[in-house]
């Protein structure tokens, strides 16, 4: 009789003796919309197309109400690529209610996408619509609704890089440095204009959680931080300790850590010498510390005036380059 069930067992469990388990779904960030405040959106239905990293056979994308403080309705999000439609369900509800402070999955959908992807989101009018994606969208608005990331299946990409920083690498209205880095990895864009390094309610010493570390797909990150906490009064070595408290949350979860030169900013109106040398400070400390150190500054700085941005480089107001410094940044970007 033992025999028997000992046969048995073996059957159902595998000669191992474990029970088999298919392999788990991995799935890859192919763009992102940092979550921020907004007003209230004027139409029932928003949609948007957003440009991806990386293609693949099947598509979830997640909802973020983190910055709400009330919970918000979704009624419907229908996605598109290539000319196919998909409805998207909330554990196989159409629509869902989104707590405060808190994001949701959709249920994974079967649709080869590419390139890009247009996203539908029909919600009660006045939701506010969490969103930071100004240089993601391809469409005539400025912004998605509640949509946070989009996820691929079935992907070929080695991984997502992402790019990390204040509003030099978030980008304007001409783009951005991180949009035109030329990689095998889906390289995204975790950029929040203002955002300082260890200043503000959510430095880049906390939000790598949220923003770059959320998925077991990262596997690089490219770091450009610390005008702003320098332009504020925060010290070199205050910068300095919260690049590295970055590079250890990184190193923690086993992701490769860069980091950029800050870059001039000579003219701009909270510039002045004592501030200049933190910068230098920071900047002399990322290039002896970091052997593959990206140089921003030596890349888009003025010759004749180093702690300047190069007049053709400038977009006017001496701290935020434009579209040209942005491609001279791409091309030193190796990830």
């Amino acid at each position: 009789m033992r025999v028997i069930i000992a046969l048995a067992l073996l059957l159902v469990c595998g000669a191992s003796g474990v029970p088999a388990r298919s392999e788990a779904i991995r799935w890859l960030p192919v763009w992102q919309a940092v979550p921020t405040l907004s007003a209230g959106v004027p139409d029932h239905v928003v949609r948007t197309t957003v440009d991806l990293a990386a293609g693949g056979t099947s598509v979830r994308v997640r909802l973020s109400n983190l910055m709400g403080i009330k919970p918000v309705r979704i009624e419907q999000v229908t996605v598109t690529a290539n000319g196919e439609s998909r409805q998207l369900t909330f554990g196989r509800s159409r629509g869902i209610t989104i707590r405060a402070r808190d994001e949701v999955y959709s249920d994974a959908v079967q649709l080869p996408v590419t390139k890009t992807l247009e996203i539908s989101t029909t919600t009660p009018d006045g939701t506010p619509c969490q969103a930071r994606a100004w240089n993601t969208i391809t469409s005539a608005r400025a912004y998605v609704c509640l949509v946070s990331a989009v996820e691929v299946a079935g992907f070929t990409a080695p991984g997502a890089a992402v790019m990390f920083g204040d509003s030099i690498t978030e980008g304007y209205a001409e783009g951005s440095w991180p949009s035109l880095v030329e990689s095998d990895y889906a390289v995204l864009n975790a950029g929040i204009g203002g955002n300082g390094v260890v200043l503000g309610a959510a430095p880049m010493v906390t939000r790598v959680y949220r923003d770059v570390l959320y998925s077991a797909e990262v596997r690089k990150v490219v770091m450009l931080g610390g005008i702003n906490d320098i332009q504020s009064g925060v010290s070199a070595e205050n910068v300095i300790a919260g690049i590295r408290t970055v590079q250890q949350r990184c190193r923690n979860e086993g992701v490769e850590f860069n980091v950029g030169t800050i870059t001039p900013w000579r003219g701009w109106v909270n510039w002045t010498e004592d501030r200049e040398r933190q910068r230098q400070q920071v900047n002399a400390w990322i290039r002896a510390t970091f052997p593959g150190h990206v140089d921003f500054d030596a890349a888009v700085r003025d010759p004749a005036d180093p702690l300047r941005l190069r007049p053709e480089f400038d977009s006017g107001d001496h701290l935020h380059p434009n579209a040209s410094a942005f491609g001279a940044m791409a091309r030193l970007v190796r990830v």
